[in-house]
């Protein structure tokens, strides 16, 4: 699966770039290549694709950046950052890149990765969103793309119950708009192999830097505060053999671009800046999810398990899709100040359907009922 989505990866960029290959295309791949050993099997290298690619064409100000941008480049550790910012703070604005040399945990290779992505120079944006200006100068990608696994598999053969009812065929349509870095709007159509039909769409609008709206999704969208353990969606960056890149990097609101058909919220969020370093992001989310559902003693239908693949193949697959109605709303606040970050997380959940004690001893302890609230604090 890795192997596959990685040969994607890359026919993306050769279909993206130009047909000479350059110095900047070869340090994409690299990488690629490298964050794929530390990523999830089912990761879509898409989404880290659209990441590199977009700072490929617009790169980040070094001199203006934020803790949040650097985070998006894969590469960079936790520790690097607050070493590049410390740097800025003691030794004034960058006058040349070569000057990260200088900078404590940034080795040749690390810089390398950097440059394709990074300038010292002012780019103008276009900052008056009008609609002349979002129709001639926003940026449009389309991509599609078409898999089939050439033998036969098991789930295609007369098995009772238990048998793909669709076709092998595997087709993904992604549409990307971006308006220099203040509007963004998507669209993904996706049918995984053994599905009859193409499933509901992805999609999402997305605001930035619009005063003290920082930031505003409408549509599909993750949440990644603190390390996790209160509220995450979404895969992270981070785990690897490196010692400083075992912290995850929490990115906040971002409008949700993948395939994958549980890790996201589905709603709204904004990102409100309160008062100097103080954000506020309120959320809500309204979903259906896929879970295998019983009749109790009492005749009353409970939830046993939820199904977090998004597959839709088998009949079983296709009863259990979409039963559970889950709905999330809740907010965080942070303080943020370089690289110093510390906040609180509250968000409540109700499902449907009431949740039961599952036999397994691994299960003894999983939530029971239809409603829940989370309350974290988390600092870095």
């Amino acid at each position: 699966m890795r192997f596959r989505s990685l040969i994607v990866a890359f026919v993306m960029i050769g279909f993206m770039a130009n047909a000479q290959i350059n110095t900047e295309e070869t340090d994409t791949r690299d990488i690629l290549e490298s964050m794929a050993e530390n990523l999830p099997d089912d990761y879509d290298m898409t989404e880290l694709v659209d990441i590199l690619e977009k700072y490929r064409k617009h790169p980040i100000n070094l001199n203006r950046t934020s803790v949040e941008e650097l985070k998006t480049l894969v590469f960079l550790s936790p520790l690097q950052i607050g070493n590049f910012f410390t740097h800025l703070k003691e030794n004034g604005q960058l006058t040349d890149v070569l000057e990260l040399q200088s900078i404590d945990g940034f080795d040749i290779k690390t810089i390398q990765a950097l440059l394709p992505f990074v300038t010292l120079t002012n780019i103008a944006e276009y900052q008056q969103l009008n609609f002349k200006n979002i129709i001639r100068t926003g940026e449009n990608d389309l991509m599609m793309r078409f898999a089939q696994t050439l033998q036969k598999q098991k789930g295609y053969t007369d098995l009772p119950g238990n048998r793909y009812l669709g076709s092998p065929e595997r087709f993904q349509m992604r549409y990307r708009y971006h308006y220099s870095s203040i509007l963004s709007a998507a669209i993904t159509l996706d049918k995984d192999a053994g599905e009859k039909f193409i499933g509901k769409p992805f999609g999402n609008i997305a605001l930035f830097k619009l005063g003290k709206l920082k930031k505003l999704v409408i549509g599909d969208y993750t949440l990644q505060f603190g390390q996790g353990l209160t509220l995450w969606s979404g895969f992270s960056f981070g785990k690897g053999p490196d010692v400083t890149s075992v912290a995850k990097k929490d990115l906040g609101l971002r409008p949700y671009n993948s395939t994958n058909e549980y890790s996201f919220f589905r709603g709204g969020a904004a990102t409100i800046n309160l008062f100097k370093n103080v954000d506020i992001t309120p959320f809500v989310s309204f979903r259906n999810l896929d879970a295998s559902q019983k009749l109790d003693s009492e005749g009353n239908l409970v939830q046993a398990t939820i199904n977090q693949t998004g597959l839709h193949r088998t009949p079983t697959e296709i009863k259990n899709k979409g039963v559970l109605a889950q709905r999330v709303f809740g907010a965080t606040v942070q303080y943020t100040k370089n690289e110093f970050a510390v906040g609180a997380i509250a968000y409540h959940t109700n499902y449907k359907n009431r949740f039961i004690t599952q036999t397994a001893t691994y299960d003894r302890y999983s939530f029971t009922g239809k409603a829940l609230t989370n309350l974290g604090l988390f600092y870095n």
